[in-house]
């Protein structure tokens, strides 16, 4: 059950329980199809896309294979630094915005409102497609080359935050604890503390930032 103190446009719609039931954004079919996608496909799209660039990044532009794991895995912590601020500063700063209180709802709110709505647990290919390409144009517009080695690592931390969120929605805590830690860390912010909590995949900037709840 969520906190009182929980903002109603925040609140969960539905039983936890039941799975039955789903959020909508639009009443057009088609146009609501396309908000909504499995697991697997954005899983296996951006791994392809990653790979690719990866790919490109030793045989045809050069960069070594050092190169190519630093830029990675600085990537990957870049990721989680976007996942952080995004959540964060765009879909949970207070806004008097219209549109921008569309996009907080249809980007965010709609799954703190049906958080176990599995097809609402990652962005679907559609508008994904679209905006994978424009982080790549932006990475390599400010690093060039590098970008090759960055963008993968970037790519394949979302890959893996969609798929840990995936599982903290629809899957028990498991034993291990440092997993555990973070499904409960994940609950917390849906059930009692909005503001706080932002990280998925990582407590890391939650510490930094002092977002951690008491």
């Amino acid at each position: 059950m969520a906190h009182p103190t929980i903002p109603e446009h925040l609140k969960p719609r539905f039983d936890e329980k039941d799975e039955n039931q789903r959020g909508q954004l639009f009443n057009n079919k088609l146009l609501e199809k396309l908000t909504r996608t499995t697991l697997e496909v954005p899983v296996i799209m951006h791994t392809i896309i990653a790979s690719t660039v990866l790919f490109l990044g030793y045989s045809k532009v050069g960069l070594t294979p050092i190169q190519l794991i630093a830029l990675f895995f600085g990537g990957v912590l870049m990721w989680t630094f976007t996942e952080y601020w995004v959540h964060r500063g765009v879909y949970h700063c207070q806004t008097n915005w219209k549109w921008l209180k569309n996009v907080q709802h249809m980007g965010h709110g709609i799954h703190h409102q049906y958080p176990r709505d599995s097809k609402r647990l990652a962005m679907p290919p559609l508008p994904a497609i679209v905006l994978v390409s424009l982080i790549f144009g932006i990475f390599w517009l400010v690093i060039g080359n590098y970008a090759f080695g960055f963008f993968p690592g970037f790519l394949i931390g979302y890959m893996l935050y969609i798929t840990l969120h995936y599982a903290q929605h629809r899957y028990k805590a498991p034993k291990f604890k440092p997993l555990q830690t973070l499904w409960k860390f994940h609950a917390l912010h849906h059930y009692k503390y909005p503001n706080k909590a932002f990280g998925v995949s990582t407590r890391l900037w939650d510490y930094i930032f002092r977002t951690i709840p008491e």
